[in-house]
Order: C-alpha cells, then sequence, then structure tokens
C-alpha cells in the first residue's frame, strides 16, 4: 500500500503543514515513522507560486504552499500573495469575473509538469488556503488525471467560478479522488456548496467556533484516538452559511472595482480594513462578510501589539 494512504487523517494535516516550512532539496520527510519520500524539486515562481515535491520509488507527493498571511509575511510575500492573488480572486468571485491570477496558472503548469517528468508514478497533492486554491485549478487543469490516487485540500475559497466549462468537466472526472475539507466558520471558505460545483468532494468538518485565524490554520479540527476527523452531515449551519455566501455574492459587485499598486504592508492592512468594513456596514446581514471583517480586525490587532 501508498506511505499516503497508510496515513490517518491527522497526519495528512501534519503532511500539509509542511508546506509551510522550508523543505530544502534532498531532505527527508517522514510523517509518524512513515517514509513520504525525499524533497526531489521545490518551486518559488515570480509570481510566488510555491510547492514543493516529494519522491519515493512508487509515489509522488505535492505539497502547495499557503499564504503566509499579515503578521508572517514581508513586503514581497504580502504582494504575491494577497494583493495579486488572493484579493484578485475575491474580487474576481464577487464580481463573477474569470480573471484568474497568475499563481494559480502557474500551479497548473507546475503540475502537468511534474505528472510528465514522473508519468506512471501515483500522485498525491495537497494544499491549504491559498496552496488549495492552487491545487483546485490545477487539478482543474490537469491533462494526466488518471495519475492522480487523491488529492487532500484545505480550507481554501471555492474557486467554481471562475473554471470554464471545460476546467469543470476535467474537475468532474476526477471529483471522487478530490476530498475538499470544509469549516464553515472559517470566512476563508467562500463559496461553500453543498451542491457539486466545486473541485472534489466535500468534507464538511464538524468543528466550532474559536478566534478566526486558529480556525484558518485547522484550529476547529477535531480527531478520535485513531485519527479519523470528525465530520458531520450536511445540516442547517452549514446551508444557512452557504445561503449566506451565495447572497453576498449576488450583491457585492461594488468590491469589483478594487484596484491597489503597492508593497506596504500598512497599507495592504489598511486598504483590506477599509474595504471590508465597508462592505460590512453596506450587508449588516451577511455573516460572511462579518467573518472576513473580524479575520482582518484580528489580523491588524495583532500587529499592532507586535510592534
Amino acid at each position: 500500500m501508498d506511505e499516503n494512504k497508510k496515513l490517518t487523517d491527522e497526519k495528512r494535516v501534519e503532511l500539509t503543514k509542511l508546506s509551510y516550512a522550508e523543505l530544502e532539496l534532498g531532505e527527508s520527510v517522514e510523517i509518524n515513522d512513515k517514509f513520504i519520500g525525499i524533497v526531489s524539486d521545490t518551486i518559488y515562481a515570480d509570481d510566488g507560486m510555491r510547492a514543493f515535491v516529494i519522491t519515493n520509488p512508487n509515489e509522488v507527493t505535492i505539497l502547495f504552499k499557503g499564504s503566509y498571511g499579515f503578521l508572517k509575511g514581508n513586503p514581497t510575500t504580502w504582494r504575491d500573495e494577497w494583493l495579486n492573488t488572493n484579493l484578485p480572486i475575491l474580487l474576481a468571485i464577487l464580481a463573477n469575473e474569470k480573471k484568474v491570477p497568475s499563481q494559480l496558472k502557474t500551479a497548473s503548469d507546475y503540475l502537468n509538469k511534474v505528472i510528465h517528468q514522473f508519468r506512471g508514478a501515483r500522485f498525491y497533492i495537497y494544499g491549504h488556503s491559498l496552496g488549495s486554491i492552487n491545487a483546485q485549478y490545477a487539478l482543474a487543469n490537469c491533462r494526466h488525471p488518471q495519475e492522480i490516487i487523491a488529492a487532500y485540500l484545505y480550507e481554501g475559497t471555492n474557486i467554481w467560478l471562475l473554471l470554464d466549462q471545460k476546467q469543470r468537466r476535467r474537475a468532474n472526472k476526477i471529483r471522487n479522488k478530490i476530498y475538499n475539507y470544509v469549516d464553515i466558520y472559517d470566512p476563508v471558505t467562500l463559496g461553500i456548496t453543498a451542491t457539486h460545483h466545486m473541485v472534489g468532494k466535500l468534507q464538511y468538518v464538524d468543528s466550532e467556533k474559536m478566534q478566526l485565524v486558529k480556525q484558518h490554520m485547522w484550529g476547529g479540527y477535531k480527531f478520535d484516538k485513531n485519527g479519523n476527523l470528525k465530520l458531520r452531515e450536511i445540516d442547517e449551519n452549514f446551508l444557512r452559511e452557504s445561503r449566506s455566501d451565495h447572497e453576498l455574492l449576488d450583491c457585492s459587485e461594488a468590491l469589483a472595482d478594487f484596484v491597489v499598486n503597492t508593497n506596504s504592508s500598512e497599507d495592504i492592512k489598511k486598504i483590506a480594513t477599509e474595504k471590508i468594513f465597508e462592505l460590512a456596514e453596506r450587508h449588516l446581514n451577511s455573516k460572511t462578510v462579518a467573518k472576513l471583517a473580524e479575520l482582518i480586525k484580528t489580523n491588524s490587532e495583532k500587529g499592532e501589539k507586535k510592534r
């Protein structure tokens, strides 16, 4: 059995967290004494897309890295991950426009390149947050879907609205291989749905509310003694959050006019705060906007305390 298949849900989260580490070429990767492989390739593209390729004789594991966030990043990562990727994705979804940031396209090209390089291997894909978004787009453009054994994607925005019909058909062909984990209390999971209009199968996490940055970083995930993640069936709470998301998507085109060119972290936080709170005031009944506003507020307050 593949080493990736032997991992529990809890250990897969641990493996995904390594996407935030500075893995080096030649480094050995083990999870719970299971040898996942050797880091055989890394990429730090000009647009900020980052990924790590881990190989053993039978498997190829690709970790797509997520965003550093306001507190741990630097002007370059804020520009590449937030101004040039995360915020444009939000704007495109709000405006219902298929404007795809460069990072997503780079991730797509990279996945196809690595699959071509290791033809015949068994591929496992992981991603959290922006890493999930990049992986979703890459999988929707995968030219060799038969090589994909499984993908585990955590807490990413639903990018279905950004996909064309061809990409949606490709994603649907491998839907049963893709596990898309959603904590409804995480504001990053914008566009959640109980329908097939998402990349992969919905895995509804049995979570509870907490501080939002912690929430986003798997804080609400609960595992049993065997490492199995606790999931829920679709319930009224999920449907309520989903309706709130889609009401926002239907009424928030004003944010689509938001264009900014800056490398300053303070300007980014200031602009993001102003725009999100403007939306919060305009759409008082939107729980989704309220969550986004609280996330921005939390990041800003923590930044102030650090100084």
